[in-house]
Protein backbone atom coordinates (compact mmCIF):
# COMPACT_ATOMS: atom_id res chain seq x y z
CA UNK A 1 0.00 0.00 0.00
CA UNK A 2 2.78 2.15 0.92
CA UNK A 3 4.64 1.56 -2.16
CA UNK A 4 1.06 2.34 -4.26
CA UNK A 5 1.28 5.67 -2.15
CA UNK A 6 4.83 6.85 -3.12
CA UNK A 7 4.09 5.81 -7.18
CA UNK A 8 0.89 7.61 -7.16
CA UNK A 9 2.59 10.95 -7.98
CA UNK A 10 4.05 9.25 -11.23
CA UNK A 11 0.70 7.09 -12.22
CA UNK A 12 -1.43 10.41 -11.72
CA UNK A 13 0.47 12.46 -14.16
CA UNK A 14 -1.92 10.82 -17.03
CA UNK A 15 -5.28 12.38 -14.81
CA UNK A 16 -3.26 16.23 -15.18
CA UNK A 17 -5.14 17.48 -17.80
CA UNK A 18 -8.57 16.43 -16.19
CA UNK A 19 -7.88 18.75 -13.26
CA UNK A 20 -6.82 22.89 -13.61
CA UNK A 21 -3.99 23.74 -10.81
CA UNK A 22 -4.51 27.32 -9.39
CA UNK A 23 -2.72 29.83 -12.08
CA UNK A 24 -4.10 33.39 -10.37
CA UNK A 25 -7.58 34.90 -11.14
CA UNK A 26 -8.56 34.85 -15.02
CA UNK A 27 -11.26 36.46 -16.84
CA UNK A 28 -14.55 35.13 -16.15
CA UNK A 29 -15.75 33.20 -19.54
CA UNK A 30 -19.05 34.36 -21.42
CA UNK A 31 -21.65 31.74 -20.13
CA UNK A 32 -24.69 31.23 -22.10
CA UNK A 33 -28.38 33.15 -21.74
CA UNK A 34 -28.46 33.90 -17.97
CA UNK A 35 -31.55 33.18 -15.92
CA UNK A 36 -34.24 35.29 -15.23
CA UNK A 37 -33.95 36.25 -11.56
CA UNK A 38 -36.47 34.52 -9.63
CA UNK A 39 -36.99 31.65 -12.42
CA UNK A 40 -38.38 29.05 -11.21
CA UNK A 41 -36.83 27.71 -14.15
CA UNK A 42 -33.62 27.95 -14.26
CA UNK A 43 -29.98 26.01 -12.53
CA UNK A 44 -26.83 26.79 -12.14
CA UNK A 45 -27.02 30.31 -13.78
CA UNK A 46 -29.09 28.94 -16.70
CA UNK A 47 -32.74 29.30 -17.81
CA UNK A 48 -34.24 25.89 -19.06
CA UNK A 49 -34.97 25.80 -22.60
CA UNK A 50 -38.67 24.79 -24.09
CA UNK A 51 -37.05 21.75 -24.97
CA UNK A 52 -35.66 21.06 -21.56
CA UNK A 53 -39.12 22.24 -20.01
CA UNK A 54 -41.21 19.99 -22.11
CA UNK A 55 -38.37 16.86 -21.62
CA UNK A 56 -39.69 17.09 -17.90
CA UNK A 57 -43.21 17.52 -18.11
CA UNK A 58 -43.43 14.62 -20.39
CA UNK A 59 -41.81 12.78 -17.67
CA UNK A 60 -43.87 14.06 -15.13
CA UNK A 61 -46.69 12.60 -17.15
CA UNK A 62 -45.20 9.03 -16.71
CA UNK A 63 -44.55 9.24 -13.85
CA UNK A 64 -46.35 8.76 -10.41
CA UNK A 65 -44.20 9.20 -7.66
CA UNK A 66 -44.46 11.61 -4.62
CA UNK A 67 -40.81 12.58 -4.67
CA UNK A 68 -40.96 13.69 -8.49
CA UNK A 69 -44.11 15.82 -7.82
CA UNK A 70 -42.96 17.26 -4.73
CA UNK A 71 -39.85 18.65 -6.95
CA UNK A 72 -39.63 21.99 -8.85
CA UNK A 73 -38.67 22.45 -12.41
CA UNK A 74 -35.66 23.72 -11.47
CA UNK A 75 -34.54 20.95 -9.02
CA UNK A 76 -35.28 18.61 -11.66
CA UNK A 77 -33.33 20.85 -14.52
CA UNK A 78 -30.11 19.18 -14.38
CA UNK A 79 -31.64 15.28 -14.39
CA UNK A 80 -32.95 16.70 -17.64
CA UNK A 81 -29.76 18.03 -19.22
CA UNK A 82 -28.19 14.77 -17.86
CA UNK A 83 -30.77 12.77 -20.26
CA UNK A 84 -31.41 13.49 -24.07
CA UNK A 85 -35.02 11.99 -24.04
CA UNK A 86 -38.24 11.92 -21.84
CA UNK A 87 -38.08 8.61 -21.55
CA UNK A 88 -34.70 8.45 -20.58
CA UNK A 89 -35.34 11.18 -17.96
CA UNK A 90 -38.35 9.12 -16.58
CA UNK A 91 -36.26 6.15 -16.37
CA UNK A 92 -33.51 7.71 -14.27
CA UNK A 93 -36.50 10.09 -11.89
CA UNK A 94 -37.80 6.63 -11.12
CA UNK A 95 -34.51 5.07 -10.13
CA UNK A 96 -33.26 8.77 -7.99
CA UNK A 97 -37.02 8.63 -6.28
CA UNK A 98 -36.23 5.11 -5.14
CA UNK A 99 -32.79 5.45 -3.83
CA UNK A 100 -33.41 9.09 -2.20
CA UNK A 101 -36.15 7.10 -0.17
CA UNK A 102 -33.69 4.79 0.86
CA UNK A 103 -30.54 7.03 1.57
CA UNK A 104 -31.62 10.61 1.56
CA UNK A 105 -34.22 9.89 4.63
CA UNK A 106 -35.13 13.63 5.24
CA UNK A 107 -37.20 13.00 8.20
CA UNK A 108 -34.13 11.75 10.22
CA UNK A 109 -31.97 14.16 11.97
CA UNK A 110 -28.63 13.74 10.31
CA UNK A 111 -26.72 17.11 10.65
CA UNK A 112 -23.44 17.36 11.43
CA UNK A 113 -23.69 18.56 14.66
CA UNK A 114 -25.91 14.96 15.59
CA UNK A 115 -23.60 12.99 13.10
CA UNK A 116 -19.95 14.32 15.08
CA UNK A 117 -21.30 14.43 18.53
CA UNK A 118 -22.54 11.02 18.91
CA UNK A 119 -19.11 9.78 17.23
CA UNK A 120 -16.74 11.40 19.41
CA UNK A 121 -14.34 8.95 19.70
CA UNK A 122 -14.80 7.76 15.93
CA UNK A 123 -12.02 10.49 14.64
CA UNK A 124 -8.53 11.40 15.71
CA UNK A 125 -8.59 14.27 18.21
CA UNK A 126 -4.85 14.38 18.21
CA UNK A 127 -4.31 17.26 16.11
CA UNK A 128 -4.92 21.04 16.40
CA UNK A 129 -7.45 21.27 13.87
CA UNK A 130 -10.55 24.10 14.47
CA UNK A 131 -14.03 22.21 13.73
CA UNK A 132 -14.91 18.84 12.63
CA UNK A 133 -14.28 16.72 9.84
CA UNK A 134 -17.48 18.15 8.18
CA UNK A 135 -19.23 21.44 8.07
CA UNK A 136 -21.31 23.89 6.01
CA UNK A 137 -19.41 27.80 6.54
CA UNK A 138 -21.38 29.60 8.55
CA UNK A 139 -23.55 27.04 9.73
CA UNK A 140 -26.23 24.74 8.99
CA UNK A 141 -29.51 25.64 10.98
CA UNK A 142 -30.02 28.09 8.06
CA UNK A 143 -28.75 28.18 4.50
CA UNK A 144 -24.71 28.28 4.69
CA UNK A 145 -22.61 30.77 3.49
CA UNK A 146 -22.57 30.56 -0.42
CA UNK A 147 -19.53 31.16 -2.63
CA UNK A 148 -19.65 34.49 -4.67
CA UNK A 149 -21.27 32.29 -7.66
CA UNK A 150 -24.00 30.94 -5.29
CA UNK A 151 -22.67 27.50 -4.60
CA UNK A 152 -23.51 26.72 -0.55
CA UNK A 153 -20.13 26.25 0.83
CA UNK A 154 -18.98 23.17 2.83
CA UNK A 155 -15.63 22.55 4.37
CA UNK A 156 -13.93 18.95 4.25
CA UNK A 157 -11.12 18.53 7.05
CA UNK A 158 -9.60 14.93 5.53
CA UNK A 159 -7.15 15.07 8.84
CA UNK A 160 -9.83 13.84 11.55
CA UNK A 161 -10.88 11.07 9.39
CA UNK A 162 -10.09 7.72 10.69
CA UNK A 163 -10.03 4.64 8.55
CA UNK A 164 -13.46 2.06 9.10
CA UNK A 165 -14.69 3.50 12.11
CA UNK A 166 -17.96 4.87 10.90
CA UNK A 167 -19.65 2.35 8.70
CA UNK A 168 -19.99 3.50 4.88
CA UNK A 169 -23.86 3.37 4.51
CA UNK A 170 -23.76 5.87 7.25
CA UNK A 171 -21.66 8.14 5.25
CA UNK A 172 -23.67 7.70 2.92
CA UNK A 173 -26.66 8.68 4.39
CA UNK A 174 -25.17 11.50 5.61
CA UNK A 175 -24.02 13.05 2.67
CA UNK A 176 -27.74 12.49 0.89
CA UNK A 177 -28.69 13.86 3.28
CA UNK A 178 -26.79 17.11 3.27
CA UNK A 179 -27.29 16.82 -0.69
CA UNK A 180 -31.06 16.96 -0.60
CA UNK A 181 -31.21 19.81 1.50
CA UNK A 182 -28.20 22.15 -0.52
CA UNK A 183 -29.87 20.75 -3.45
CA UNK A 184 -33.62 21.32 -2.87
CA UNK A 185 -34.28 23.43 0.70
CA UNK A 186 -31.35 25.71 0.56
CA UNK A 187 -31.08 27.49 -2.98
CA UNK A 188 -33.00 30.68 -3.76
CA UNK A 189 -34.95 31.92 -6.21
CA UNK A 190 -33.45 35.51 -5.71
CA UNK A 191 -29.81 33.66 -7.14
CA UNK A 192 -30.77 31.43 -10.42
CA UNK A 193 -28.51 33.65 -12.25
CA UNK A 194 -25.69 32.69 -10.59
CA UNK A 195 -23.69 29.55 -11.98
CA UNK A 196 -23.86 28.26 -8.84
CA UNK A 197 -26.99 28.10 -8.04
CA UNK A 198 -28.22 25.19 -6.50
CA UNK A 199 -24.50 23.44 -5.95
CA UNK A 200 -22.30 22.61 -3.65
CA UNK A 201 -18.44 24.16 -3.36
CA UNK A 202 -16.43 21.87 -1.21
CA UNK A 203 -13.22 23.45 0.27
CA UNK A 204 -10.86 20.44 1.31
CA UNK A 205 -8.64 21.57 4.17
CA UNK A 206 -5.77 18.55 3.94
CA UNK A 207 -3.63 20.78 6.72
CA UNK A 208 -2.07 17.70 8.61
CA UNK A 209 -3.62 14.95 6.28
CA UNK A 210 -1.79 11.93 5.44
CA UNK A 211 -1.20 8.27 4.89
CA UNK A 212 -3.93 7.45 7.61
CA UNK A 213 -6.89 9.27 6.51
CA UNK A 214 -6.75 8.05 2.84
CA UNK A 215 -9.97 5.47 2.18
CA UNK A 216 -9.97 4.60 -1.63
CA UNK A 217 -12.39 1.73 -0.83
CA UNK A 218 -14.90 4.69 0.82
CA UNK A 219 -14.57 6.79 -2.18
CA UNK A 220 -15.69 3.80 -4.67
CA UNK A 221 -18.23 2.92 -2.54
CA UNK A 222 -19.45 6.93 -2.17
CA UNK A 223 -18.71 8.56 -5.81
CA UNK A 224 -21.08 6.85 -8.03
CA UNK A 225 -24.28 7.01 -6.67
CA UNK A 226 -23.30 10.82 -5.53
CA UNK A 227 -22.65 11.30 -9.20
CA UNK A 228 -25.74 9.56 -10.35
CA UNK A 229 -28.28 10.75 -8.36
CA UNK A 230 -27.03 14.29 -7.66
CA UNK A 231 -26.02 15.31 -11.14
CA UNK A 232 -24.29 18.72 -11.76
CA UNK A 233 -24.14 19.69 -7.69
CA UNK A 234 -20.61 19.88 -7.36
CA UNK A 235 -19.86 23.32 -8.61
CA UNK A 236 -16.33 23.89 -7.71
CA UNK A 237 -13.77 21.96 -5.38
CA UNK A 238 -10.56 23.57 -3.95
CA UNK A 239 -7.82 21.31 -2.63
CA UNK A 240 -5.23 21.74 -0.73
CA UNK A 241 -2.05 21.90 0.30
CA UNK A 242 -2.04 19.45 -2.14
CA UNK A 243 1.22 16.78 -2.03
CA UNK A 244 2.04 13.12 -2.90
CA UNK A 245 -0.11 11.09 -0.63
CA UNK A 246 -2.88 13.45 -2.11
CA UNK A 247 -1.97 11.82 -6.04
CA UNK A 248 -2.98 8.63 -4.28
CA UNK A 249 -6.37 9.13 -3.45
CA UNK A 250 -6.65 11.20 -6.35
CA UNK A 251 -6.01 8.60 -8.89
CA UNK A 252 -8.53 6.68 -7.55
CA UNK A 253 -11.21 9.61 -7.91
CA UNK A 254 -10.37 10.34 -11.04
CA UNK A 255 -11.02 6.71 -12.49
CA UNK A 256 -14.44 7.23 -11.33
CA UNK A 257 -14.79 10.97 -11.47
CA UNK A 258 -16.43 12.11 -14.93
CA UNK A 259 -14.36 14.34 -17.19
CA UNK A 260 -16.21 17.37 -16.56
CA UNK A 261 -16.53 16.54 -12.62
CA UNK A 262 -12.91 15.94 -12.17
CA UNK A 263 -12.34 19.17 -14.16
CA UNK A 264 -14.62 21.44 -11.10
CA UNK A 265 -11.49 20.57 -8.88
CA UNK A 266 -8.64 22.95 -8.47
CA UNK A 267 -5.65 21.63 -6.90
CA UNK A 268 -3.87 24.30 -4.50
CA UNK A 269 0.32 23.72 -4.54
CA UNK A 270 2.52 25.18 -2.79
CA UNK A 271 3.57 27.19 0.51
CA UNK A 272 1.03 29.86 -0.60
CA UNK A 273 -2.12 27.75 -1.00
CA UNK A 274 -4.09 29.29 1.30
CA UNK A 275 -3.34 32.63 -0.18
CA UNK A 276 -4.54 31.08 -3.52
CA UNK A 277 -7.47 29.91 -1.86
CA UNK A 278 -8.99 33.38 -0.54
CA UNK A 279 -8.11 35.00 -3.93
CA UNK A 280 -10.26 32.47 -5.41
CA UNK A 281 -12.96 32.80 -3.04
CA UNK A 282 -13.13 37.41 -2.84
CA UNK A 283 -12.64 38.78 -0.06
CA UNK A 284 -16.26 39.11 1.42
CA UNK A 285 -16.11 35.02 1.58
CA UNK A 286 -12.72 34.71 2.45
CA UNK A 287 -13.43 36.44 6.02
CA UNK A 288 -15.74 33.94 7.05
CA UNK A 289 -13.77 31.03 6.59
CA UNK A 290 -11.84 29.16 9.85
CA UNK A 291 -9.04 31.53 11.26
CA UNK A 292 -6.52 28.87 10.31
CA UNK A 293 -7.21 29.67 6.68
CA UNK A 294 -7.30 32.93 7.13
CA UNK A 295 -4.29 33.63 8.34
CA UNK A 296 -0.74 32.37 6.58
CA UNK A 297 0.87 32.53 2.91
CA UNK A 298 0.99 36.14 2.72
Amino acid sequence: MRLCILLAPVAGLRFARRVRFWKGPKTPPVRPAPAAAGSEAASHGRSATPLELERIQTARSRIDDAWVAQRSDRELLPFARACSTADQLATRLRDTAAWRREWARTEEDWSFDTFFTSRKDAFYRDIELEGEMMEWLGGESDPPCTSKEGASLLLLRPARYKLGTVAKEDWLRLIAWHGARATSEWPSDNDTDKPGHGAVAIIVDRTCSGVRNQDPRLLRFLLPPLIRHYPASLHRAYVGPVNYVFYGIWAVATLILPRRVAGRFMLLRGSDWKAQLRRELGPEVSARLPENLREGDG
